[in-house]
């Protein structure tokens, strides 16, 4: 009996030993990796990050003492879509576009979420083409690096602890909090850049001091008689037939109504519209969506369905409102931008007539005056 407790003993100090080595090991990788994100060891060079822009404004604002009115929220199908200076303009109101290029309506609540707790908006004006078939869990590289960069961007570390889970596997949740796994093969991939990296030469993100409202103008150009001629003579690249939503989707997008509904917010869902020989079947589209947003909000301005019916409307969204491309996802160029927040305008102010004109506000009037011309 000695003998075997010994063994026991001598197999539990072992235990405790390997505990205690494991822990230390964490300890110094922990470690290792804090100096590596401390010193921007693997950082990307994201000089341009229009997320973070985005996000540094929205808190300015706060900062200024001026209020959000109208907070746009979307993926690039609303960064692209409307000019918010034009909208600031034409209705007397403070607003904003927040969100990410390629992100879903998931990844949008969580945007939403840490929005209202800096300030809470009049209305939040979801756009539509992010409530689709996508999966927080099972994006594809691309739509996961998109979910990520608008993840990282955000600035409630405790919001984005809690979201964490909501938005990733397990397997992904590196990644998204740590440059160091996310970037570790640039020792293969860009060894130049990871040398600047380590003698503290590496790019450094720039601050933008003038006036920023969120968009993100990309498109100056509208379709060309190549592209016109695609349409002719191959159809519409897109079937209304094959949209589908997801069911974190209906999830996301019932949690985001409910956010306001608590708030006091009113929501407004807008589909920023895509040129109209873009999309065959619309209206099975158009059929599909409204069944699951319809209970939600009284208010939805769907532009595509507009622009195919309104002839005044679909001659204001002509070629010169779209970028030229034949692709699925197709955005608007900067005189489309403007288009839109024009019809919104009018389309807000006979929703929801009272909402303030802050036109005659010397704040509002100075605001104004530092737009980008």
């Amino acid at each position: 009996m000695g003998v075997r407790k010994k063994q026991k003993r001598a197999r539990a100090v072992s235990f405790k030993a390997l505990l205690a080595r494991g822990a230390v090991l964490a300890a110094m990788a922990v470690c290792i990796i804090a100096v590596l994100e401390n010193k921007r060891i693997f950082v990307e060079d994201s000089a341009n990050n229009h997320e973070e822009w985005k996000w540094d404004w929205y808190y300015r604002l706060k900062q200024y003492n001026i209020p959000v009115d109208v907070l746009f929220v979307g993926n690039s199908h609303l960064l692209t879509g409307i000019n918010p200076y034009v909208f600031t303009e034409k209705t007397g109101l403070y607003c904003f576009l927040l969100g990410a290029s390629g992100v879903g309506v998931a990844d949008l609540y969580f945007t939403i979420e840490e929005a209202v707790k800096v300030q809470k908006p009049k209305v939040i004006v979801l756009e539509t083409y992010a409530i689709n078939d996508d999966e927080p869990y099972r994006l594809e590289k691309g739509k996961l690096n998109d979910q990520i960069n608008s993840f990282r961007a955000r600035r409630d570390t405790w919001l984005k602890i809690q979201s964490t889970f909501s938005l990733f596997d397990y397997h992904n949740v590196p990644i998204a909090w740590c440059e160091t796994f996310r970037n570790h093969n640039y020792i293969f991939t860009k060894p130049d850049q990871l040398m600047r990296n380590l003698k503290g030469e590496g790019p450094r993100r720039r601050v933008r001091n003038d006036i920023y409202l969120g968009q993100f103008a990309r498109f100056s150009k509208g379709l060309s008689p190549q592209t016109l001629g695609r349409y002719e003579s191959e159809g519409a690249p897109v079937d209304g037939e094959k949209y589908e939503i997801s069911k974190s989707s209906v999830k996301y997008v019932g949690k985001i109504a409910r956010l306001c509904r608590e708030n006091g917010i009113q929501l407004v869902f807008l589909t920023v519209p895509m040129y109209r020989g873009h999309v065959e079947n619309y209206q099975v589209w158009h059929d599909r969506l409204a069944a699951h947003i319809s209970p939600l909000s009284p208010y939805w301005l769907d532009l595509q369905a507009l622009q195919l019916t309104d002839a005044g409307l679909g001659e204001v969204y002509g070629p010169a409102a779209f970028q030229d491309t034949y692709s699925a996802n197709q955005h608007l160029t900067n005189y489309g931008m403007a288009v839109t927040a024009g019809v919104f305008a009018q389309y807000l102010d006979r929703i929801m007539p009272s909402l303030p004109d802050r036109r005659g506000e010397r704040q509002w009037q100075d605001f104004v005056a530092r737009f980008p011309r």
